[in-house]
This record gives C-alpha cells, structure tokens and sequence, in this order.
C-alpha cells in the first residue's frame, strides 16, 4: 500500500505542509526535533521518496506555478481564494512544489521564467485570461493549465458552465414569475467585455427564450466587486422603472447591491428579488440569505492540480476541458410574483 505524506503526517503529528518541506529537502526553519520525527515516522511507515510522488521516479523534480488574474484576489476575493486554496492544498498532498504566486502582468513583465527550468515547470492560470495573455504563457511554458475561465486556447481547462448556470439562474426568476430582470455582471482587462462574458450570454438566452425584452438600463457593469456592484445597483435603481429582480454574476456584487437597496427603502425580496453566482460562505449569513449558484471552488483548484499533474507525466495527450457541476441554492432572496 502507498504511504502519502498525510499518513506521516499524522503519524509524526505535523502538518502536511511540513512533512513536504522536510522529505523534499526544502531550506526552512524546522525545529530538529520535528525533523527526526517526521523522518522516523515515514522510516517506520515504510516510506520510500523514489516511490512516492514527492520525488516522482518518472518526473523527478517537477514543480508548479501558479499565475492569478490579479494577486491580490487570493486574499480579498472568496471565489478565487477557495480555488487557490484547494490548489495548494493538493500540491502539498501530491507532493509537488508551489514554486510561484504571480499575477499575469507582473510574469509577463519579469525575467522569472527565463531563471526556470521550464521543462520541469507546469503553470496553472486562475480566473479569466484574455486569449492573448495566456499565448504569451504558452510560449514560454511548455504546461499551461486554465482553472475557472472559459476554454479559448487548445490547453487544458478546469471550469463550470458558466452559461448554462446562469440561465438556470434567469428561468428560476422567470418561474417565479418576474419579467422585469435587472443584471450586473462584469468585464476586466484581463476577461471578456460583459456582454460577451458567458454569464450575461445565458442570462439573455434566457430572457429571449421566453420572449422577455431586455431592458439596457438594467444592464450594468459592476466590475466582480463589492463596491462597483453597489454603485451598479443604485444606477438601476435610478433608472425610468424598478425591476423586480436582479441577477448577479457574482455574490460579491450581490453584497453591494443588497446595501443599496437597503439604502433605497426597499426590500428584499419583497420589492426585489436576487439570485447570484459562486455562493461564497458569508452569502449563507447575510439577511436574507441569498439564493445562489453554487461552485465547488475548493475541488475545482484540486482537479486542476490533479489534471495537471497527469499532463506533466505525459499520461494525457489531448487537450482536456473538464466541467464541474454548478447547483442553484435555494434560500430566501427570492419571491413568487403574480
């Protein structure tokens, strides 16, 4: 039977994280102590490094590299912290060295690559790239590997529908009964304009599927942040007419546009109705408690891990898009109307 670093690790009661530095060699201050521990208890485990995939006999060495859209999401964005973590969290259990946390531009920018080996180097991107952004990667790194965008380049994509979610969303509102359907979405420089972003397309193949007009009022870019969403919802708000329900793309956009209609004296879902996408923990706790698409952020990370690693050793030949389930989450943000 395969020992992994998690049976050493509690065995020598450690964090997984450490047994990984100490097994790989890594230079870091470990007591000696836990050192000792750590080495006898894979000694007695039976615990062989050219066996195990922290030194893989096929691939020894091989490291990875992670490239976010902004760095800054992995700490102040939910969605995108989820996923991260998950990242991590699997490369330590695979055994596999996290040897960069960089934003596209600031790669792109910096002579790091060129310092690299790149044939033992597979990068993964998260969040959405502009297809030019992430050729500029693929001609320097020989494994690149998209988690959360939308498939553009032929690499492999870990990822959700994001348009066949979203149009979920839409109908939900629409069976409850609403017509007047407000959307915030968002656009980057580093993503697609927002009416071009697939959660907008789903929302407005749904609304054309039942012949609800779409009103550009209503429309309104709020950037995937909490701040912009609320400015967003207030210039829906102070548009000719109040729709009776929003869709968000995100639940950070969501947030924002609860303290503005709160703001406005209304409420929710008396006057309007929200359904969001990601469902990030706080959107469970805040009043009401949003009805949501749910994304399995944490597994998406550890699948992209998963996915890339079988590229590196050459298992995979062919590109690969694997889609993850999305669920409606059905709380108390939402109204039937008559």
């Amino acid at each position: 039977m395969k020992v992994t670093l998690k049976d050493i690790a509690n065995r020598a009661e450690v964090s997984i994280s450490t047994v990984s530095r100490v097994l790989s060699d890594t230079p870091v201050s470990i007591h000696e102590e836990t050192r000792t521990r750590i080495i006898q208890a894979a000694k007695e485990l039976g615990y062989h490094k050219n066996n195990n995939s922290l030194e893989n006999k096929n691939n020894p060495g091989k490291k990875i590299g992670l490239v976010l859209n902004k760095v800054e999401n992995k700490y102040r964005d939910p969605y995108f912290s989820e996923i991260i973590y998950g990242i991590e969290r699997e490369s330590i259990e695979q055994g596999y060295i996290l040897e960069f946390i960089h934003d596209m531009q600031e790669l792109i920018q910096s002579n790091l690559l060129s310092e690299i080996n790149k044939n033992d180097l597979g990068v993964i991107c998260v969040g959405p790239f502009k297809e030019e952004f992430l050729g500029k990667i693929t001609q320097q790194v020989p494994i690149v590997l998209s988690a959360g965008g939308t498939p553009e380049l032929d690499i492999d994509h870990v990822t959700v529908d994001f348009f066949s979610a979203a149009k979920k969303a839409t109908n939900y509102l629409i069976e409850l009964g609403h017509t007047d359907i407000a959307y915030i979405g968002g656009s980057s420089l580093l993503g697609p304009p927002l009416n071009q972003e697939e959660r907008f397309l789903g929302f407005k193949t749904a609304l054309q599927s039942n012949n609800i007009p779409i009103n550009p009022e209503w429309i309104q870019d709020g950037g995937f942040d909490l701040t912009t969403g609320y400015e967003a919802m207030k210039k829906i708000l102070n548009s000719n007419r109040i729709p009776t329900a929003l869709f968000s793309a995100s639940d950070r956009m969501a947030h924002g546009a609860y303290k503005a209609i709160q703001e406005y004296g209304l409420s929710i879902p008396e006057n309007i109705s929200i359904v969001s996408f990601d469902d990030i923990e706080m959107s469970e706790f805040i009043t009401p408690p949003l009805t949501t698409i749910r994304v399995y952020k944490e597994e998406m990370g550890r699948i992209a891990v998963k996915l890339l690693i079988q590229r590196m050793e050459g298992s995979i030949s062919l590109p690969l898009t694997s889609y993850l389930p999305a669920k409606l989450i059905v709380r108390n943000s939402c109204k039937k109307i008559y």
